[in-house]
């Protein structure tokens, strides 16, 4: 699998998918991510202060461990931050080619730069998720955010949706990424995503089991989208169930796709008395 750039975004996505890296994390927050990972001292302290609510330099005061999946989620939070913000301090920088400026001025009715980014769990073949929920996904494959693709697409004109994104990334970049739809009630849906030419995973939406009108309560992954890191309403992911070929971006948009089913459920589980704590074991 590629690995980011970045230090803190390899570290992240190690933490997302290892329970015995988290564990080691959560009780020592600096030995890994400084001599394994090689994490600023800035970034350390932002990990510890977002994960643990603690300076990296205090001592785990907690009686009780959280359940790994609520470290997680705050973990998940800082991806997206990182990855939203990244891309669009990547549309902020001035790019030369040839020694001549290349700037994008074009409005969103004459093409722009747009990113995208694909989220995907640890497979090592081509995969079904189909009818499966968010726990089977955590719980097997390193969950949903295991791993990641980006790319950044510039069309010179026309209107751009995430259809024409998503194709556009496939085309320039066939090795990398592919897509294949189903089609529901005349429109087209995302069925499943290849990586890296090799390994394709599927979550067919017109399985009988996401039909919502015979199965109310269908919480199966799905290929999911969403627009500058913002889920939920408010125009960010398009009407329930919008087809990802009629949702119309604008220049220096982010695209995120991400296997996951809708999932209410937070909150804390049992917690379990921490180990290391020789105070909390009396």
């Amino acid at each position: 699998m590629r690995e980011s750039k970045s230090a803190l975004l390899r570290y992240i996505s190690h933490l997302l998918q290892n329970d015995d890296a988290l564990k080691r994390f959560v009780v020592d927050p600096i030995t890994d991510a400084e001599g394994k990972y090689g994490l600023t001292k800035a970034e350390r302290a932002v990990l510890r202060r977002t994960v643990h609510h603690l300076p990296q330099t205090s001592l785990n005061g907690f009686s009780m461990l959280r359940h790994r999946a609520s470290y997680r989620r705050s973990l998940r939070l800082l991806q997206n931050v990182l990855h939203n913000a990244g891309s669009k301090s990547a549309a902020d920088l001035h790019v030369a080619v040839d020694g001549k400026p290349v700037t994008t001025t074009a409005d969103d009715a004459s093409g722009g730069t747009f990113f995208l980014y694909v989220y995907y769990p640890n497979v090592n073949g081509n995969t079904d998720f189909t009818c499966q929920d968010n726990d089977y996904v955590n719980n097997n494959y390193g969950g949903p955010y295991a791993q990641s693709l980006g790319f950044q697409i510039v069309f010179g004109s026309g209107s751009t949706t995430v259809e024409r994104l998503l194709l556009g990334a496939s085309q320039a970049f066939p090795d990398l990424i592919g897509y294949s739809t189903v089609t529901i009630d005349s429109e087209n849906y995302v069925s499943a995503v290849t990586v890296d030419n090799e390994y394709t995973i599927t979550a067919d939406l017109s399985n009988s089991c996401y039909d919502l009108s015979s199965n109310p309560n269908a919480n199966s992954v799905f290929w999911f989208y969403s627009i500058n890191g913002k889920p939920g309403q408010g125009g960010s992911t398009g009407q329930a169930g919008q087809s990802f070929a009629d949702y119309e971006l604008n220049s220096y948009d982010t695209v995120y796709w991400q296997l996951i089913a809708p999932d209410a459920s937070y909150g804390f589980q049992p917690c379990a008395p921490q180990e290391n704590n020789l105070y909390a074991q009396r």
